[in-house]
């Protein structure tokens, strides 16, 4: 059974862009999360894909302006020095990048919604032309902004120029543009301390109620010594969400 080139041209698409979506996870990591509403939330790792020891891991594929932070929470070293600056940069990069966000859900429905209508009902050369070019020139607009902005988002020239790739060469890639740029931040603060600058009370407690079942999952395949440690970081954790509790 043959399908027929359009149809084969929209599963390119949706495609591409579910496989440029696609991240490997630690099994300590997660990711904080920021919409087009002014708070900020978590995302919890699923842990059912494993691929080499990391987790393949798709976030929402109707999101593709959400940004993505990835964290991760430690169990040794919980003192050691915070870098203070790391809830700053997250918020500076998140306020730059809000106008992109909106430019970006305009994009999304352009690429995924009329454009594989238009090839698939056969509108003809200049609807497609239209969106097409539109979908373009929307994709130079956004990467033009983002080298205004590239010292402010933390990005080199060698990632600009890979941003600006899969613009010109993938516009379905395009759309993980600001995905990329907020994943492309490190974030050396450990996760949970972090979590508890940026994230609501609700979603720190969430947050650590997670950690903790995750620990409690990974002390049944840890030896005597790994067991030890993660008890301690159980009880840490424990003890924060007391706090916060009360």
């Amino acid at each position: 059974m043959h399908l027929p080139f359009d149809i084969l041209i929209v599963i390119g698409i949706v495609g591409f862009y579910i496989y440029d979506s696609a991240q490997l996870y630690f099994y300590n990591e997660f990711n904080i999360t920021k919409g087009i509403r002014p708070i900020f939330n978590f995302q919890h790792i699923s842990k059912t894909l494993n691929c080499f020891n990391k987790y393949l891991v798709i976030p929402n594929l109707f999101l593709s302006h959400q940004l993505i932070f990835k964290c991760a929470w430690k169990i040794k070293n919980i003192s050691s020095p915070t870098h203070l600056d790391s809830e700053d940069n997250i918020k500076i990069i998140s306020k730059t990048l809000r106008p992109l966000q909106f430019l970006n859900i305009l994009l999304f429905w352009l690429t995924i919604g009329i454009l594989p209508i238009l090839i698939i009902f056969k509108f003809g050369y200049i609807a497609l032309t239209i969106t097409v070019s539109l979908i373009y020139l929307l994709n130079v607009f956004s990467i033009i902004f983002v080298i205004t902005k590239r010292k402010v988002l933390q990005l080199s020239w060698s990632k600009v120029m890979q941003l600006l790739l899969d613009i010109l060469l993938c516009p379905p890639f395009a759309l993980n543009l600001l995905r990329k740029i907020s994943l492309n931040y490190n974030i050396e603060t450990e996760g949970t301390v972090l979590a508890a600058q940026i994230l609501n009370t609700d979603n720190y407690q969430n947050l650590l109620n997670e950690i903790v079942h995750d620990i409690q999952t990974l002390k049944t395949a840890s030896n005597d010594k790994n067991v030890i440690q993660l008890e301690l970081r159980e009880q840490q954790l424990l003890s924060l969400k007391n706090q916060t509790d009360h």
